[in-house]
């Protein structure tokens, strides 16, 4: 009775904890962590992660919200949360049980998973944590150490649906949850030797009836060339496995999975869950009236990931080449983990990389894609710090390479101990990079962002090695194998293959033969065929041969990077880029005219350090682009061995042509350049209200938006006042109407509607403040301020002689010269009808 009473107080307590602000909270917990016996802390323990995580639909702590900025209980959460912090130590409390359980529901894991679950031979690490509690034999349920209860529950915070409309950092990266992400990799997946810390012996990860088949299973493979199944004893080698059989058996602690347990726990429930692609739903396609509705369907994706998503990828990745590369100086049992880490992500990152490509839209956000495609693809960026490198790991980053047309002095060479990762990869190689090159046809090379984005690409492909790395790779695909290989179990690329949109992309066909019109490539090689080969068996024609039909299957269609000549699609990104630079060029020209003209004179001196340019990007960066432009030119024209670039201009050589008039050129949508637009674009006039249209680099913009508020406020509350002093007759009228602006007939788009069909709207006589926000108005009103202070004048005093002055001015206006002729309207004046100031202020 003693202990039920202690154990009701005991959850009183937690409930009440967990009721207090944030930071009271994690004080509070902690105080009960280290008091409670470990029945307490064994039923605090799920409310507590239920409660963190949000994980039944609520708000939970708001990891993805809180940032070091905006937030003061940042360092407090972070500091609970820690791997090394109370939380953890709760968690390895509980660890000192091995029957400690806790149900993870499989709703929560993407589909890949669930099909290992469901799968005769699945991933060997899922299928010893099956609960299967259902009549009909099918999995319910994860059954989790406390450890790994908590990390497949931080895993899938990031993904969870529930928890992307509670996301409120407005673009904000650095929140705690990618602060936590950080710190769990760094820490459980080190790249120095040794053991991970607190050191502990925990002996549910280590089942007897394991040892001996998976000591009679292991074989002498390469770790690299090992499938996921080598998650448990797999991932020691036969020297590893015959120390452990030789050792002494009194007990788990000589156990090798105690060394590597956790960081196998996190480096695959991190890249399971984070690296995924699943389908929301299927929904039909209505564009075709040949195939019955009931087979029309179109993929449904998730959402696309946001920049702290793409930024604790770019983490895993980077840290996981550490971790991978460490294992050279590592002679413990983590050591043989690390040996196989890249090989564990190999595919989720493909897969993900791939789809991400096809989906992301046409502007400078896919610079978040694109770092974490160049971040797997360079290992030898990404060193332990115990390897003796020369790169350039300190204080590097993609936005501070030095930018320079001059050839760089000193280029290390790759070596060739890289050539087994890009025969593994070679697909993320070059399928991706067909993949991205023809997005910059489609976008406006002049842009800064868009500038660097290519820059970037052009620069890492054209490193000294590896264009010819990937040459050599490319022959042994080329040749044709002597005998077709059946497609692995683990198939899981043919989704791409089967919403691919347009047959006639430049990157790999992954149309499959078999289908009714699937579409060949000509030029293309098929990589499986009874063709014998051309060339002498390459060293690295079993690697490539083994990881093209485990990523994309015996059907498989390979277009080589590397052709004679060059692929058509490479001149004619040579010849966008060269025109670009022009552009670039003529725009920085322009841009420098307006800018010394601007800011010539007093009135430019005075207002230097505003922003008084309709660009959206700045002098310095527009200076940027044509070098990044040429630099990348001159990478591209290097790795693909071009002699010579033609400028031709498709849209003139077709109006000299047909002899068509330059206005239906420029408005033909075949021939919109980037350059024919913006030209069109200067020509647009904006018919919408003029209060609402965009800020001029004359005028602040925090003023025009704080007056246009006070100005709707007034315009709805006196409306019909307005209205009747704007059409009051004689001196009245003409006085009135010196203040209010005239009704004008004004056009929006509907976008409830489809097509979003132009309406008209009218708007009555109202008053407008946004005069007040111009800077010219300012500097006069406060250079008349400075004046009057100095005749010793208060503020009060100066306003109100500035406000009779300008009354007085208007009423000497409003006073006729001549007859004036009689007010027309273009709506009823009887009344409003149906106008209402709430559709424009």
């Amino acid at each position: 009775m003693y202990m039920q009473s202690n154990y009701d107080d005991f959850m009183l307590q937690v409930e009440q904890a967990l009721s207090l602000p944030i930071g009271p909270r994690c004080a509070k917990l902690t105080v009960l962590i280290d008091r409670g016996s470990l029945l307490q802390l064994h039923s605090l323990f799920p409310v507590l992660v239920d409660n963190i995580f949000g994980v039944t639909g609520q708000l939970g702590w708001e990891l993805r919200g809180i940032t070091q900025e905006r937030s003061m209980d940042f360092d407090q959460v972070r500091i609970f949360l820690s791997a090394g912090g109370p939380l953890f130590n709760l968690i390895y409390m509980l660890l000192s049980n091995e029957n400690t359980k806790f149900d993870f529901p499989i709703r929560c894991l993407p589909t890949r998973i669930k099909q290992y679950l469901g799968a005769q031979s699945g991933n060997q690490f899922y299928t010893e944590l099956i609960n299967i509690n259902s009549p009909i034999g099918q999995p319910t349920s994860l059954s989790l150490n406390p450890f790994d209860y908590y990390i497949f529950h931080f895993a899938y915070h990031l993904i969870n649906p529930c928890q992307q409309r509670f996301n409120t950092t407005d673009g904000f990266w650095n929140t705690l949850y990618y602060t936590l992400s950080c710190e769990y990799i760094l820490h459980f997946l080190p790249s120095s030797p040794g053991i991970i810390y607190p050191k502990i012996v925990y002996d549910g990860k280590n089942p007897n009836k394991h040892l001996l088949s998976q000591s009679s299973n292991q074989s002498a493979t390469s770790p690299s060339v090992m499938d996921d199944s080598g998650s448990e004893f797999g991932l020691l080698s036969p020297r590893r496995m015959n120390e452990f059989n030789n050792g002494p058996m009194n007990g788990y602690i000589h156990h090798p999975r105690n060394e590597i347990w956790r960081s196998e726990t996190v480096l695959i429930v991190f890249s399971d869950m984070w690296l995924y692609n699943d389908l929301i739903t299927r929904l039909p396609n209505k564009t075709s009236n040949d195939v019955p509705s009931n087979q029309r369907m179109l993929p449904q994706y998730n959402e696309l990931p946001t920049a702290e998503y793409m930024r604790i990828i770019r983490v895993l990745v980077k840290e996981v080449h550490r971790f991978s590369d460490s294992a050279s100086s590592d002679d413990t049992y983590l050591g043989e983990l690390k040996r196989i880490s890249v090989s564990i992500i190999q595919e989720n990152i493909y897969i993900f990389l791939r789809n991400l490509v096809n989906r992301w839209p046409l502007d400078a956000s896919f610079r978040l894609v694109l770092e974490v495609w160049l971040t797997y693809i360079q290992p030898w960026r990404y060193l332990a710090p115990s390897v003796d490198n020369s790169w350039p790991q300190q204080g590097y980053t993609e936005d501070t390479e030095r930018l320079t047309l001059e050839p760089q002095k000193k280029q290390r060479y790759l070596s060739s101990n890289y050539k087994q990762f890009i025969a593994e990869n070679l697909l993320c190689y070059v399928v991706i990079l067909e993949q991205i090159l023809p997005r910059f046809s489609r976008v406006d090379l002049e842009s800064p962002k868009m500038a660097l984005i290519l820059f970037r690409l052009a620069k890492v492909f054209d490193q000294p090695n590896l264009p010819d790395y990937i040459k050599e790779m490319e022959q042994c695909v080329k040749n044709r194998l002597s005998s077709p290989v059946e497609s692995p179990t683990n198939q899981t690329t043919p989704a791409l293959s089967s919403f691919s949109k347009s047959p006639e992309r430049w990157s790999t066909k992954l149309k499959n033969p078999n289908t009714p019109n699937a579409y060949v490539n000509q030029h293309a090689s098929i990589f499986l065929d009874n063709t014998p080969m051309i060339q002498p068996e390459s060293r690295w024609l079993v690697i490539t041969r083994q990881k093209i039909l485990e990523l994309e299957g015996p059907h498989f269609y390979y277009r080589p990077l590397f052709t004679e000549p060059p692929a058509k699609e490479i001149l004619t990104l040579l010849n966008q880029i060269k025109q670009a630079v022009i552009s670039a060029n003529d725009i920085l020209r322009n841009r420098e005219k307006e800018e010394k003209r601007m800011f010539s004179g007093l009135w430019g001196l005075l207002t230097y350090f505003g922003d008084n340019s309709d660009d959206e990007f700045t002098l310095e960066e527009r200076k940027k682009v044509p070098i990044f432009l040429q630099v990348a030119f001159n990478h591209l024209k290097h790795m693909f061995d071009v002699k010579t670039v033609f400028i031709e201009d498709e849209a003139e050589h077709s109006f000299q042509a047909s002899g068509a008039s330059a206005l239906e050129i420029s408005k033909d949508s075949r021939f919109l350049t980037p350059q024919s637009r913006r030209r069109l674009v200067r020509t647009l006039k904006y018919d919408g209200d003029p209060d609402l249209e965009r800020t001029r680099s004359y005028e602040y913009s925090f003023l025009v938006w704080y007056l246009y508020g006070i100005a709707v406020k007034i315009n709805n509350k006196y409306c019909q006042l307005f209205y009747e002093l704007y059409n009051k007759p004689a001196y009245m009228g003409r006085f009135f109407r010196r203040f209010l602006l005239p009704p004008i007939t004004v056009y929006t788009y509907d976008k409830t509607m489809i097509g979003c069909p132009r309406v008209s709207s009218q708007l009555p006589p109202r008053i407008s403040f946004r005069t007040f926000a111009h800077q010219q108005f300012i500097f006069y009103f406060l250079t008349g301020a400075v004046v009057a202070w100095a005749y010793g004048y208060n503020i009060f005093s100066y306003v109100f002689i500035l406000s009779i002055s300008f009354l007085l001015y208007n009423m000497l206006r409003a006073i006729p010269s001549d007859e004036s002729p009689p007010i027309k309207h273009n709506y009823p004046t009887e009344g409003f009808g149906n106008i209402s100031f709430d559709d424009s202020f």
